[in-house]
């Protein structure tokens, strides 16, 4: 693979240095003293060209974002012997969002408010393939949840039943009625109105794209760059906080405030945040790691994940009262 590497390197107008591998990805220090990051790339040449252009978008308004570095022959991407992509990008210097820190948190919330003001007038139109439709949240829940059904008949039939299978047994009623509650809330919740909540997200917001820089905080990452709700991206990180918090009430709350203080929260997108914390995702994920896992030695692992779930889930049940009465109050 360390020939691989340096026959793709080849490829850029640069002298390296030293190159260290993390997370999927190659770390590359030119001589130059810049920094540079290759990864493969999934998606398409056109994929890569439409977010070459969409960070070059938010350089050009104001807005600090990775660069997408060029081969010799000028090419976004480069495809290796085996039709493997790669694109190098530029690389900041910076700490990863501390969840622990509260401060942090509240930061990345109203950096994450920013970014989607900043993309509005980013007018060129994406890939139907990177585009959510309106009902794309119900679809997902319905298949989530029929999934749950697959996992409860594979579990129930087996005579022989290990800690973790006899756990789920015993919680799937209670989160299945939780999962199938949120589906029908969303049936009933117009596709209409939603659509002018619908804009740039990032796709995969959390606190490893999230980098503290010397320039102020940056985000990184942007691979699952997409259209849809903008909630999307805040259901998505505060869910993983509000984890991570034991659903702590005053945080997840300040959260809602300062994402609301930079960009206004409507009340379809406040209905939406209590929708997507409502479906039992944790639960659904050890279901599909389960499933998808070698049983042999996953169970112990998945039993601890789910004895957690259940642990918070007074913690969850409560917040969710407060948000539901928040939101409607």
């Amino acid at each position: 693979m360390y020939n691989r590497t340096e026959i793709i390197l080849e490829a850029y107008p640069y002298e390296f240095s030293d190159i260290f591998k993390g997370r999927g990805a190659y770390f590359c220090y030119c001589q130059d003293g810049s920094r540079k990051i290759l990864k493969e790339f999934t998606g398409s040449s056109l994929k890569a060209e439409l977010l070459d252009r969409f960070l070059r978008y938010l350089n050009e308004h104001g807005c600090i974002a990775e660069q997408i570095v060029y081969t010799k022959e000028g090419q976004v991407l480069f495809t290796d012997a085996d039709e493997t992509r790669y694109y190098m990008r530029t690389w900041f210097e910076g700490r990863e969002c501390d969840t622990r820190n509260r401060e942090d948190v509240l930061c990345a919330v109203r950096r994450l408010a920013q970014f989607h003001i900043d993309t509005i007038d980013f007018k060129e139109e994406l890939p139907q393939t990177m585009c959510r439709t309106p009902d794309f949240l119900e679809q997902e829940y319905r298949r989530h949840t029929k999934e749950l059904h697959k996992v409860y008949n594979y579990i129930k039939a087996k005579k022989k039943k290990n800690e973790f299978e006899t756990g789920f047994l015993k919680e799937y009623n209670y989160y299945l009625n939780q999962a199938e509650e949120v589906v029908d809330r969303l049936r009933h919740t117009s596709s209409e109105i939603s659509g002018q909540f619908f804009g740039i997200c990032h796709g995969d917001y959390n606190q490893h794209n999230l980098l503290f820089t010397a320039q102020g905080p940056v985000i990184i990452n942007y691979e699952r760059l997409c259209k849809d709700a903008y909630v999307s991206d805040f259901a998505h990180f505060f869910r993983k906080i509000m984890e991570k918090h034991n659903w702590n009430t005053g945080l997840g709350m300040d959260m809602i405030r300062a994402y609301d203080k930079v960009r206004r929260l409507e009340p379809w997108e406040l209905h939406q945040i209590c929708v997507r914390m409502s479906y039992p995702e944790k639960f659904w994920k050890v279901a599909n790691h389960y499933f998808n896992s070698k049983k042999s030695w996953a169970n112990n692992r998945d039993g601890e994940k789910l004895a957690k779930i259940c642990a918070q889930e007074q913690e969850r049940t409560e917040f969710l009262k407060i948000l539901d009465y928040f939101v409607k109050g």
